[in-house]
């Protein structure tokens, strides 16, 4: 019995590299909706206080919200992640392959 050694390598690092790029694509999906509200500019050219510290659970929510391309970002990365575990579900199940 002969173990073909490049084999297991290439299979090892092809595994290794994918489940880093959909780990990285998951926790930069996160990182995009952790994007805060832009800071208000006053006309002088600072910006206003952040005020108190937010710890109580009834504080007013802002209207502002995160920017619309953090959400846009976040929702391709989170896309693209589910995309790529699917390739992968679809290479290693051999029932899913028609041809």
């Amino acid at each position: 019995m002969n173990i073909d050694w490049m084999a297991f390598v290439i299979v090892f690092a092809t595994a290794l590299g994918a489940s880093v790029f959909v780990v990285a694509l998951y926790s930069l999906g996160i990182r995009f909706l952790a994007t805060p509200a832009p800071r208000v500019r006053r006309a002088d050219g600072t910006f206003e206080p952040d005020g108190p510290s937010r710890d109580d659970e009834d504080d007013d929510v802002d209207d502002i919200g995160r920017p619309r391309w953090a959400t846009v970002a976040a929702n391709a990365c989170f896309g693209l992640s589910v995309v790529v575990v699917l390739l992968g579900i679809f290479l290693i199940v051999p029932a899913l392959h028609f041809w």
